[in-house]
């Protein structure tokens, strides 16, 4: 029987096919897998998708109903809504250990919403909700993403537009795990406690003023290509490791929010047309960022120099006190380098600092300054932890020696400066 002829669940066909079959998989023989347990059995199927998971129920006569008790429900964008309602309507209500569901940008809304809404209440610990689309821009639109769930660890969402003002997962109080891709996040604030791991990646936040993340539990975070503008992080005093990336320049000229548009370092650079520094001037002084990344101790910056939100709060003069791996990209040797100088200066045990030079042409950063000699404007220690400092670059980069002699002026030993390359498929 292909898949095709797979019948629909609670359909007359199945039992049709089962008349005359023997309990055993070969008449007279003897069958092994039927001899295992039921929780055993159950793992057969639990690592197919549904619709195959239903098919082995004319495998024997044991097999007829236990697709109904998988653990597992694993639907992909191939099937219709009427199979999946057809499915969670006929399946026994046992606790699910891992909902997945990827469908089309033409399912409606409500479908999609009755499924979560479901795998809530069978207790699912892993739910996966995803839109597939040749079209990226194609996303489905969720007006009501609240879930209460006692025992959801992870979730997953993509190509998802979320409507709701506040994303509260406060009744899932065991999540720790919040992925999020290619979504449309129209929330002021994101709120889990118990959160330990976020990543929300090439998403857009929609909101005009900036989504605030409350997840005082955090352990990790991802920011990764994401555009609108910069999202506020709350404290988190239990992160451990941080990549932030605002790097794409298409971005830049689609959604200018937090680039300035005059390469003003610090923002404020007076010209009504810059939309970042005339959102930053009425938005009020809150400290964007740094707040909340300021007790990693595994730290990646990663940005083009005309994103202002990192360096406007250097005010803050916040202390990274349990920092030891850092990664900054070529923003932080503008103005005088005056990125890479805060983080040596507040950084007080840094073991290793990595510094990556674009290795594209377009969009290079000048260094001020063609005097080799830089001199700091004001000397200070940097960390005697400091053991390891790298240079990434293009091939045959002009500007190694001028970043070498920045680093020996800061008090860097020249013994603990190491250049590599990219490798000649990325020159």
């Amino acid at each position: 029987m292909s898949l095709a002829q797979c019948p629909t669940p609670g359909s007359s066909d199945a039992g049709h096919l089962l008349d005359g079959m023997p309990d055993s998989a070969a008449a007279g023989g003897e069958d092994r897998i039927g001899a295992l347990p039921d929780d055993i059995l159950l793992l057969v199927p639990s690592f197919l998708p549904s619709r195959e998971s239903v098919c082995t129920c004319v495998l024997a006569r044991r097999w007829r109903n236990l697709w109904k008790s998988v653990p597992t429900v694993l639907v992909y964008e191939e099937e219709e809504a009427s199979f999946v309602t057809s499915l969670l309507l006929l399946r026994d209500r046992v606790p699910l250990r891992e909902f997945v569901c990827i469908s089309s940008p033409d399912e409606t809304p409500q479908d999609v919403e009755m499924w979560l809404r479901y795998a809530a209440s069978c207790h699912v610990r892993v739910l996966q909700v995803e839109v597939r689309s040749y079209d990226t821009t194609e996303r489905l639109r969720l007006p009501n993403m609240t879930l209460v769930c006692q025992q959801l660890t992870s979730l997953y969402i993509s190509s998802l537009e979320l409507k709701e003002r506040t994303l509260d997962l406060s009744s899932c109080p065991v999540l720790k795990k919040l992925e999020m891709t290619n979504c449309e996040i129209y929330a002021q604030k994101i709120v889990c406690q118990s959160l330990r791991h976020l990543v929300t990646y090439m998403c857009i936040f929609v909101s005009d003023v900036r989504t605030r993340i409350s997840c005082p539990s955090l352990a990790a975070l991802e920011l990764a290509e994401n555009v609108g503008l910069t999202p506020l992080l709350e404290s988190m005093p239990l992160l451990v490791t941080a990549f932030v990336e605002f790097d794409a320049d298409w971005y830049e000229r689609e959604y200018p929010y937090d680039h300035c548009l005059n390469s003003g370092y610090y923002g404020g650079c007076g010209d009504w047309d810059c939309l970042a520094c005339c959102h930053i001037n009425s938005e009020g002084d809150d400290c964007v960022l740094l707040d909340g990344l300021c007790g990693a101790t595994s730290l990646t910056l990663i940005s083009t120099p005309k994103m202002i939100i990192c360096t406007r709060d250097f005010k803050w003069r916040r202390i990274f006190s349990n920092l030891k791996t850092l990664y900054l990209s070529e923003w932080c040797l503008a103005a005088d380098s005056g990125g890479l100088v805060y983080f040596l200066q507040h950084s007080p045990i840094l073991e290793k600092l990595t510094v990556g030079l674009s290795f594209f042409k377009y969009g290079r950063q000048p260094i001020g300054g063609k005097d080799e000699s830089y001199k700091p404007r004001k000397q200070f220690l940097i960390s005697k932890n400091l053991k390891e400092v790298e240079i990434k670059h293009r091939r045959n980069d002009e500007k190694i020696h001028q970043i070498v002699m920045i680093l020996v002026s800061l008090g860097v030993p020249p013994e603990h400066i190491k250049c590599s390359d990219y490798g000649p498929s990325m020159c």
